[in-house]
This record gives structure tokens, C-alpha cells and sequence, in this order.
């Protein structure tokens, strides 16, 4: 069927310039399509004897449909009625106005090839004679048996005709993927069509094949809302050591419970009443761009150790990640709008992997990057024996391992999907689509959550640098660990207790465990030199 035709200011800003100038266009355009409604305003009627396909209708029967509460699907044809093309022209004649060739045709797309004929899709005399046709000049439905009806076949056929309309209204008896086909057989074509076609599932107006992801953003808000109510306990219990990674953290969790509010309601909404609301549906796209990119660049960041390890990136690495960040906002939002608009459309299978592969090779960049920034960043802790922070970004790199195994995995399951007909994988398209990279996405931020939980000495490790344990031999009968702040602060009057010197002062821990001597630990700042360092 075919359809009607952290830091990183400048690149975030950017990006959203871009994505708000083709969201305004979006919303601009256009839209006949509201779901399941398909409104037509003085659309030209197609060519003398020939069909054409429009969109496509998910539906459940009342027998399979997930939810009841509205009584049987159905398809009304609503207000439909044909205008002269040219509205200045003189009143068209009697013979006009009993034209009959004009249809709008609903059927399951699995039957389309078997039921029409595209070498003979138009009635002549001689079907109707033989009862193949009630009429000459209108659009031939092949049926095993002469006698059947239109509905024994799954078949609902709409005149349209000129001047004065009638509605109809008929039961969807069978699930399935329903086309609209439009048809004009006769020999006048000089006219276009207003008025609309509804279909309407058991549960409401939501195609059968976005239905479970108002049910699956309905739990997924739960979880976080769960999830910000645990951080939020730990965030104010230890908010004295809170640090810059766990504050991202926090971000991300309300970034994506923002998400689902937005998704949840914009389903709901649009089941309710059976239009795709336009802004909702932009900002909610928005959000979740924003969302993953600002999750992936914290991921980024804390695996070159911004915050843990190191106190501040090189301005070059800054660049990149914002140069990053502005391509992933804009290909990841096309992306997602293609995704959006492909069941329902006709996009062709090389325009969807055309917008698809631009941000999965993205994908890969990121990464890519993130395991090489890992792999040397735990070579070098490994050197120096800092066993502790070793272990944390162990735990990270396994994690991310698990997450790009599923995500690689659903990849390349999409791309294999994308051959197969949409009769065969409508019911579980949103999976691929929203479920499967949304549970993966809430696996990594549960576990980062797990890893940088704030604790009574978050702030202490944040911003120190744990000496290996070969630097002295002398201390082996005490912790493994001591810890110096990158800032040299010499505050001997102040209240080890306080604040500040929990946090800044060069006796952070206050106990017998820290090392007497002023001696600072070299902090690390990636993009810096050796002798910048020195």
C-alpha cells in the first residue's frame, strides 16, 4: 500500500534546530491519515479504468481482539461524495451524476492477489450476464462461487457518487491487514473525492499493530516511576556525596519516565479518539532521541572516566562527542519517524534500511569507541593496582558486552523481518521496533544504577585517585585503598567531620587508614599530555 505523499551545549542545541525545522514540516504537511481514519479532501480520483492502493488497516476480530470494550470492529464510509475537479465549471449533467464507477474498497491485503485480477480488475457486460458483476463499469472481485457476496469473500465495497451521499457501515469479521484500495472503471475521470473512512477495532480507534504499546509504555512507566522513587531515597539519604555521574543518572531515569508519560498518553489519546496527535506524537519522538543520546554520551563519558578516574575531558574529546551527539539526534529522529509511519505507508524496503543503517553504523561508532576507552582504561588500572575501580568498570564492560550482543541480535533480526510480508509479522512488530531496545536500554541504566548507587563514600571515590598498593610496602597491615583528592587544599584548622573536608580535604577519610604526608596522587586528564600532566 502506498501513503499520501555533562557538556555538550552546542551540539545538543543544534541538533534540536534541526529536528524542531523537520518536525515543523511534519506537522505542516499535509495528513489525510489519522490512524484509523483516512480523510479525503478533494483527492483527484485515479485515471480512467485503474485502482489504487492508499494505506493499510491493522485489525483484530472481536473474537481475538485483546480488549472488548467497544463491540465489533467495523469500517464505516462516512460523508464520501464526488465533486467536479474544476468547481467554476457549469453543473454536470444527469448522466454524471448516476456515475457509478467510482469505489472505495476494503480487503485483506493476503487476498488482494487472489480476488482482483490485475489484467481485468473492471466489470464489463458480459460479467454481469455470466453473474460475475451486479455492474458493468465497476471493480471485478474474482469469487470461487458467483453466488457469494462481497462480505463471504471479506470484500466491503463503497459507491461514490455525485451530489447527495449515503453512509455505510459494515462488521470487519476476520484479523488481518486491510487495504484501501480506490478504484475508478469507468471512462470519467475529471472529479476528486471528500469524506472520510473510519476503522474501528474492538478496543478503540488504535491499529491492531500499535495497540500493545499502549500497554507496554503503560508498565514501562511503572518501572520507572519505581526506579526514581529508589534513587531519589538514595539521592536524598546521601546527598552530601552525591557526584556528576550519578546526577546524569538521575537525569536519564526522569528523561525516560517523561518518555513513557508522553508515549502512554499519546496512544491513549489516540485510541480514544481516533486521530495521531501531531505534537504529541513530535515531542514524544524528541524525548526519546534526547533521552538515548544523552544515556549513550554518560556512557561515553564514564567509560573514559569522567568523574571517576578523571575530573574533566580534553576539550578535543568534547568536540567529538558533541560533532556525535549532533548526528546521532538528527539520524536517530528520522529514524524513528520512519519506523512510526512505516506500517501504515508504503516505504519501500531500501528507503527503511536507508534510514535504519545511518544510525546503526552510529551505533557501532559509539561503541566502538566506548570498548577502546575501556580496554585502556582498565589496562591502566590494572598497572596500577587499583583493584577497586578495576572491578566497577569489569562489571561495566561485561554489561555493555550483553546489551550489544541483544541489540546486534534485534538488528539483525529487523533487517531479516523487513523481507518478510506484513501479514506475517504485524502482531509482533513492536517489539522489534520499541520493546526489545527499551528493555535493553533499561538493563544498562538498572545496572549503572546498581554500579554508581550514592553511598556514604561516593563523593570520596569520585574525586580521588586510589593508590596501588605497591607503592609502599610498609603499609600492608592496613586497607589496600587510600585516597587523595585532585584538589590540593590545605585546610588543617577545619572540622575533618565537615563538609568540606569530606569532600576536598586532603584527609578525606578522617582516620588512621589515610597516609600522614601532604603527598598528592596525579590526577588524570584524558587528551593530556605527559608533560602537561607533569
Amino acid at each position: 500500500p502506498r501513503g499520501p505523499d555533562m557538556r555538550f551545549p552546542s551540539s545538543c542545541a543544534s541538533g534540536l534546530s534541526a529536528i524542531w525545522l523537520v518536525a515543523t514540516l511534519l506537522c505542516r504537511r499535509p495528513c489525510v491519515t489519522q490512524g484509523q481514519i483516512y480523510t479525503f479532501e478533494r483527492e483527484k480520483v485515479p485515471a480512467n479504468r485503474s485502482l489504487h492502493t492508499l494505506i493499510a488497516f491493522y485489525v483484530y476480530s472481536y473474537e481475538e481482539a485483546p480488549e472488548k470494550q467497544e463491540g465489533q470492529p467495523f469500517v464505516k464510509f462516512k460523508q464520501l461524495h464526488l465533486e467536479e475537479a474544476v468547481a467554476s465549471r457549469p453543473p454536470a449533467s444527469d448522466a454524471i451524476l448516476q456515475y457509478e464507477g467510482i469505489q472505495l474498497s476494503m480487503m485483506r491485503y493476503r487476498d488482494f492477489g487472489n480476488l482482483i485480477d490485475p489484467q481485468k480488475f473492471c466489470s464489463t457486460q458480459t460479467d454481469v450476464d455470466v453473474g460475475r458483476a451486479d455492474k458493468k463499469d465497476q471493480l471485478l472481485v474474482t469469487k470461487s462461487n458467483p453466488r457469494m457476496s462481497y462480505k463471504d469473500v471479506n470484500v466491503y465495497v463503497h459507491t461514490v457518487r455525485f451530489g447527495s451521499y449515503r453512509d455505510e457501515k459494515a462488521d470487519l469479521a476476520k484479523t488481518g491487514v486491510y487495504i484501501l484500495v480506490f478504484s475508478n472503471c469507468g471512462g470519467f475521470m475529471d472529479a476528486a473525492v471528500s469524506g472520510t473512512v473510519i476503522v474501528k477495532n474492538a478496543y478503540g480507534f488504535l491499529p491492531g499493530n500499535e495497540y500493545h504499546k499502549m500497554t507496554f509504555y503503560g508498565w514501562l512507566l511503572v518501572i520507572y516511576v519505581g526506579l526514581a522513587l529508589a534513587w531519589m531515597v538514595l539521592s536524598i539519604r546521601w546527598w552530601r556525596e552525591l557526584f556528576a555521574i550519578q546526577n546524569c543518572i538521575a537525569v536519564v531515569i526522569f528523561l525516560g519516565l517523561l518518555e513513557c508519560i508522553l508515549w502512554f498518553t499519546f496512544f491513549n489519546d489516540w485510541n480514544q479518539s481516533g486521530v495521531r496527535g501531531k505534537f504529541l506524537f513530535v515531542f514524544a519522538i524528541l524525548l526519546t532521541v534526547v533521552k538515548s543520546t544523552f544515556s549513550y554520551m554518560l556512557v561515553l563519558v564514564a567509560s573514559l572516566g569522567w568523574g571517576i578516574t578523571r575530573p574533566y575531558l580534553d576539550i578535543q574529546v568534547l568536540l567529538k562527542i558533541q560533532v556525535l551527539s549532533f548526528l546521532y539526534i538528527v539520524l536517530d529522529f528520522i529514524r524513528e519517524a520512519v519506523l512510526s509511519f512505516r506500517q501504515s505507508h508504503s516505504l519501500s524496503i531500501a528507503f527503511v534500511l536507508l534510514c535504519l543503517l545511518p544510525v546503526s553504523l552510529l551505533n557501532g561508532a559509539i561503541f566502538s569507541w566506548v570498548f577502546e576507552a575501556l580496554s585502556g582504561l582498565m589496562e591502566t588500572l590494572k598497572e596500577r593496582r587499583q583493584f577497586e575501580k578495576l572491578a566497577l568498570f569489569q562489571r561495566l564492560w561485561k554489561i555493555l558486552i550483553a546489551a550489544l550482543v541483544g541489540a546486534t541480535l534485534t538488528l539483525l533480526f529487523q533487517i531479516f523481518n523487513l523481507s518478510r510480508s506484513i501479514t506475517a509479522r504485524w502482531k509482533y512488530q513492536w517489539l522489534l521496533t520499541d520493546g526489545i531496545s527499551h528493555v535493553l536500554f533499561l538493563f544498562v541504566l538498572a545496572s549503572m544504577m546498581y554500579l554508581w548507587a550514592p553511598h556514604k563514600y561516593s563523593q570520596r571515590y569520585a574525586f580521588s585517585h586510589q593508590i596501588g598498593s605497591v607503592d609502599t610496602e610498609d603499609r600492608d597491615h592496613r586497607p589496600g585503598a587510600i585516597w587523595a583528592d585532585e584538589d590540593a587544599i590545605d585546610d588543617e584548622g577545619e572540622d575533618a567531620e565537615s563538609f568540606w573536608a569530606t569532600t576536598k580535604g586532603s584527609n578525606a577519610l578522617g582516620d588512621e587508614s589515610i597516609h600522614p604526608t601532604n603527598a598528592k596522587a596525579q590526577v588524570d586528564v584524558i587528551g593530556a599530555s605527559a608533560r602537561e600532566r607533569s
